[in-house]
């Protein structure tokens, strides 16, 4: 009789295990949805950065295509510039050269009116003298 209230004592301790056991089990269970919970939230977030930079990098390489073609343009624009620029120190050149070519031509101009002017005056004279 003392042996059976020992093991019934004993029963309604491992019972009591049982039951602490397995509140600690849904204590557990609980903890382990609050997790998985939190696991999805995160990976949603994550998932949401990722496009969020995916899009962002989409916009770079937009933005670097654009810079490049821009850079292209800026490059022909230089060298159209250059030829320009080289076409208008030949322009300046030859002008220059013209220049100078009518400045000794202006100069035997004025030389020949000298000449021109002492002959008309010799053979004026010359006339002149006869009469």
């Amino acid at each position: 009789s003392k042996e059976l209230v020992s093991s019934a004592a004993c029963s309604f301790s491992s019972s009591k295990e049982l039951v602490s056991s397995g509140a600690g089990s849904f204590s557990s269970s609980k903890e382990l949805k609050s997790s998985a919970s939190y696991l999805q939230e995160l990976v949603h977030s994550l998932q949401e950065r990722a496009h969020s930079l995916h899009q962002k990098s989409s916009c770079l390489q937009q933005l670097v295509r654009s810079l490049h073609q821009k850079s292209s343009c800026l490059q022909e624009l230089v060298h159209s510039l250059h030829q320009k620029s080289s076409s208008l120190q030949q322009l300046a050149h030859s002008l220059h050269q013209k220049s100078s070519c009518l400045q000794e031509l202006v100069h035997c101009s004025l030389g020949q009116k000298s000449y021109l002017q002492e002959l008309v005056y010799y053979l004026l004279r010359q006339y002149f003298q006869d009469y």
